[in-house]
């Protein structure tokens, strides 16, 4: 009779040990975003906004550097289906600032996709009045 509990017992374990791992590694749908951002002129300050969804900072400008800008992010596929608006702005003093905006589902399709999120805009300078 001890015999079979033991047996019972490994078995046991060994479905709970492979459960784990299963719901551990299929379960998380996580993508590491590269931005890649670069503007004419060179030095212009890169934000990004995420509206919507179920985000850190959701709806706060979250700054990321000046151009040229290689980072990396990582998020959810749920938090970025979810979302209503992604933008990245770009602002540089005497420009006109210049924004990139995509749905939640749109900047998740272009990421599987290209596997990088590539912009350069050239700045249009402003009047000053």
């Amino acid at each position: 009779m001890s015999a079979k509990i033991k047996s019972f017992s490994r078995v046991s374990y060994l479905a709970i040990l492979i459960t784990a791992v299963a719901l551990l590694t299929g379960c998380s749908n996580q993508k590491t975003v590269n931005f890649k951002i670069n503007s004419v002129p060179k030095g212009a300050h890169v934000l990004y906004q995420v509206v919507g969804g179920d985000i850190p900072c959701q709806g706060q400008w979250v700054y990321l550097g000046n151009t040229p800008v290689q980072g990396v992010r990582q998020f959810e596929e749920n938090q970025l289906e979810g979302a209503k608006k992604i933008t990245l702005k770009i602002m540089h003093n005497g420009y006109h600032d210049q924004i990139k905006e995509w749905d939640g589902p749109g900047f998740w399709q272009e990421v599987e996709e290209r596997e990088v999120i590539f912009w350069t805009p050239e700045l249009i300078v402003s009047e000053k009045e």
